[in-house]
């Protein structure tokens, strides 16, 4: 009985198998479109059921190019190599000798200021302003000058603008254009010498040509300008008395607004909290819950990350933008610190030694003893504001990257004193050491196998 029953059973799913091989390969015969950057999905239309307008939008905005993208007007290409010589006069006589407005429309709907500001051409903006240029024109990417603009950090092009009433308000979306990207995650190569790191990063810019491009995806204005450290700029835009939003979402589109619920639907958040609750039954505080989910979402958040922080975080400080962690969530990052970088040996001196004499152990303690002694030495204290929570979470997020780079990639961490890269002093170590329990200890933990 049982065997006929699992007959019958293996029967019945090879039926349906087939029958799901057979439609996928019938919907796979009829599916055959070619989309472009200027398809139009007409809803109801058969390639609707495949893809929606929002995202061939969205992929012609991540791939379209105000510097690469070639002018397909043969009368307008002189105008448009004048704009990116910043050729100021060239630009002037050539609107007036084809009795052109100095909004012609050019490649996608781009207007000659938006080149302008792009290309951080303070005095060819200028004069077309003067000639009357609307700069409130959005192109078909709803990008207008002060995106092109904030895009490629041209903050004197960006004051000019501002200056003439153009509003980031009216510019929530900016495109990523190639700015520095030193975040720790980038770490490309380190130079240990005693307690000095020289930290090496990858210069993506390089690798970024017309011909070798990558997607240039949609971020809020101001998160774009924090999150990639772009100085200059934020300082012209916040001085300008703008208020940023105090929440920004992560994703292909951005989202954002001054209340947590702006951007996450309500009973995605409820399942958030439910999902905390029971994870951690005996211990959950909804409020502290709340604060540290919300602070995530915020501009001081995307400041974690980077080296050369302070003057980003001075800046929005300054400017009191809204978004900074609570004093309960200040606490609990403290007692964090605390619990997880103290030892009872620490003292003024550092008395601590691990118990394997070797370079990797020896830096992780020091590591420890420096956290502690630098962020938080009191068991009972706290962050006593903002900067002082960030300091910590910036090193903690540096030194735990490094550590992470060190495992992944030691032959790309020179010891200075050593004269040797981590992957040889480990061999190193190893081969030397007369502790058979020590050898174990680096086969194991350090050193590579094939």
């Amino acid at each position: 009985m049982k065997n006929k029953f699992l007959n019958s059973f293996i029967i019945i799913t090879l039926v349906l198998v087939a029958f799901i091989a057979y439609n996928k390969f019938k919907l796979s015969q009829n599916s055959h479109f070619t989309v472009t950057a200027d398809t139009i999905i007409k809803p109801g239309s058969e390639i609707s059921k495949y893809v929606t307008q929002e995202e061939v939008d969205s992929f012609s905005f991540r791939y379209s190019d105000i510097h690469c993208d070639k002018e397909n007007n043969s009368t307008l290409i002189p105008l448009r190599n004048a704009l990116e010589n910043k050729d100021t006069s060239k630009v002037l006589k050539f609107l007036k000798d084809n009795n052109l407005s100095a909004d012609i429309k050019m490649l996608d709907g781009r207007t000659p200021i938006m080149y302008s500001a792009f290309y951080n051409d303070i005095n060819t903006t200028k004069e077309l302003i003067n000639l009357g240029a609307n700069i409130h024109i959005k192109d078909r990417y709803k990008l207008n000058a002060l995106a092109y603009a904030v895009s490629i950090n041209s903050a004197d092009t960006v004051k000019v603008l501002l200056d003439n009433n153009l509003t980031i308000e009216e510019t929530p979306v900016v495109q990523y254009y190639y700015p520095q990207r030193k975040f720790y995650r980038t770490i490309d190569k380190i130079i240990i010498d005693n307690d000095d790191i020289q930290i090496k990063y990858q210069d993506f810019t390089k690798e970024e040509t017309c011909q070798n491009t990558s997607s240039k995806s949609a971020y809020e204005t101001m998160e774009y300008l924090v999150t990639f450290n772009i100085y200059d700029t934020a300082k012209v835009i916040l001085e300008s008395g703008y208020k940023p939003y105090t929440y920004i979402g992560y994703g292909e589109i951005p989202v954002y607004g001054n209340y947590i619920y702006d951007i996450f639907p309500q009973e995605n958040i409820n399942s958030k909290i439910e999902y905390a609750k029971n994870s951690n039954k005996d211990i959950f505080n909804l409020k502290l819950f709340m604060d540290e989910f919300s602070y995530d979402y915020t501009l001081y958040k995307r400041i974690e990350d980077y080296p050369n922080h302070e003057p980003m975080l001075d800046l929005l400080l300054e400017h009191n933008v809204s978004g900074q962690p609570s004093k309960e969530l200040l606490k609990k990052e403290y007692d964090r610190c605390y619990k997880e970088n103290y030892k009872e040996c620490f003292n003024k001196d550092n008395s601590c030694r691990p118990v394997f004499e070797i370079y990797d152990e020896i830096r992780a303690l020091n590591v420890m003893y420096k956290l502690f002694k630098n962020y938080c030495p009191d068991k009972n204290g706290t962050f006593k504001n903002t900067k002082e929570f960030i300091a910590f979470k910036n090193e903690d997020k540096k030194e735990y990257v490094i550590s992470s780079f060190k495992n992944r990639s030691p032959e790309k961490v020179f010891i200075k004193d050593k004269n040797m890269t981590l992957d040889k002093l480990r061999e190193y170590e190893y081969k030397n050491s007369e502790d058979e329990n020590e050898r174990n200890f680096i086969k194991t933990y350090y050193l590579k196998t094939n």
